[in-house]
């Protein structure tokens, strides 16, 4: 029991040697402050970086509405201008004559009939057969043929 007293007393003076030595030596004013400006350069540092990293987000918004809002605008340019063209007299005049068959004086209507098989691939034939004798020849030969036929 001798023993656990003092080793309890022991520590406890330990503890109080510990305090003492807090208040006298690390505790005082002058050393409070020189520990505390490290902290506050941290906090000034993380305030810094923060602030900086917020304005370039802002900036990067910014940016993109002024692009957005330069886009917008030109939709707003072309649908005016949109608007002038269907309002001409231009417009007006093709319009009447596709839908509803409108003629100025003096022209004539002629309704030609819709395409047969056979004429849509008529074209289609002689062109595979100019490609086919063009590509036969020779270079020099096609520069031939073109100078003097």
């Amino acid at each position: 029991m001798v023993d656990q007293r003092s080793r309890k007393e022991r520590l406890a003076a330990k503890v109080r040697r510990i305090k003492a030595k807090l208040r006298q030596e690390i505790l005082v004013p002058e050393k409070l402050v020189l520990l505390s400006i490290p902290f506050l350069l941290l906090i000034w540092l993380i305030g810094s970086i923060s602030s900086l990293s917020r304005n370039w987000t802002l900036q990067q918004e910014i940016a993109e509405k002024e692009a957005e809002k330069a886009y917008l605008e030109l939709q707003v340019e072309t649908e005016e201008l949109e608007n002038q063209y269907y309002a001409s007299e231009e417009y007006q005049e093709l319009s009447a004559r596709k839908l509803q068959n409108k003629k100025l004086a003096g022209e004539t209507l002629v309704y030609l009939p819709k395409n047969s098989e056979r004429a849509k691939s008529k074209h289609k034939e002689t062109t595979t057969e100019e490609n086919t004798t063009k590509s036969d020849r020779s270079n020099f030969d096609q520069w031939l043929n073109f100078l003097f036929f």
